[in-house]
């Protein structure tokens, strides 16, 4: 297995209420705690779970729009009247 590393298997039973225990030796391998934020993503009949990357918040990444800017987002976000009637009529033939 040059290049890959060994997989661990392990059976486990979800609780009632559909709570796992994921086993110390991936906990331990994927240094997860108790604190850490688990993400996770349904692929086929499989569920990949990974540790997520959070970022910590920064007001300065932030900035405030002028009524200007936010004007033209509420323009922009507007369908014209011909996409607007077939969205009505799809909508009433039970299309959509």
């Amino acid at each position: 297995m040059s290049g890959q590393e060994k997989s661990m298997t392990k059976i486990v039973k979800p609780l009632s209420r559909g709570q796992i225990t994921i086993p110390i030796e991936f906990r331990k391998k994927l240094r997860i705690g108790s604190n850490t934020i688990l993400n996770l993503v349904l692929k086929g009949n499989k569920i990949e779970i990974t540790p997520a990357v959070v970022r910590e918040f920064n007001e300065e990444e932030l900035r405030e729009y002028t009524d200007k800017e936010i004007e033209q987002f509420l323009q922009d976000d507007k369908i014209d009247k011909n996409t607007a009637r077939t969205i009505k009529k799809l909508l009433a033939e039970g299309k959509l």
